[in-house]
């Protein structure tokens, strides 16, 4: 919403302009000091009504995010108990993983070709902790939607550039890098 508030600031702006160009243009006698205030309203109502006619399609675009938000706090309200046992489950799934993770890697088990292409056999000692999440981030991405892939870790590039699973394709591609 900063660029409405910045349009209405400027569209102040230029109204206050407007106001100061009518008061020259009323107490000027001389022409020419008369034609510099006509002037200087001209270029102030041309701005004032450019700025207006923004604020007037903007408008709608507020209307319509304001209802979006309203129908998304409805929403998130009615489902409350959904999206907390949604978080539950998956901070226990990401647990789960962590364990069974680290427990994999302190027998030394051999652990699939996608994982240690990608983060080696085991995490670095400085950098442990990174690793861990990590690693734990990629198992539960592969989880979530079904990778399968037996050599690329995250499967193949998620289909559109928008949504949450190709935020967190992105994520972990960039994270990945530093392995």
């Amino acid at each position: 919403m900063q660029w409405l508030e910045a349009t209405v600031a400027q569209h102040r702006e230029h109204r206050t302009r407007v106001i100061a160009a009518v008061g020259k243009l009323t107490s000027t006698i001389a022409s020419r000091g008369r034609a510099q205030a006509v002037t200087e309203l001209g270029e102030a109502l041309t701005q004032e009504r450019r700025l207006r006619q923004d604020l007037d399609r903007q408008a709608d675009h507020v209307e319509e995010a304001d209802n979006a938000l309203a129908a998304d706090a409805k929403a998130r309200a009615e489902k409350q108990g959904v999206i907390a046992a949604g978080e539950k489950a998956g901070k226990k799934l990401t647990l789960a993983l962590r364990s069974r993770l680290a427990d994999a890697i302190s027998a030394r088990t051999l652990l699939p070709s996608w994982f240690v292409t990608v983060l080696g056999a085991a995490p670095p000692a400085p950098r442990t902790q990174q690793g861990m999440d990590t690693a734990t981030q990629v198992l539960l991405y592969r989880v979530t939607y079904d990778v399968t892939d037996s050599v690329v870790a995250l499967g193949d590039k998620p289909v559109g550039r928008t949504g949450r699973r190709a935020e967190w394709y992105a994520q972990l591609s960039k994270d990945l890098r530093h392995w």
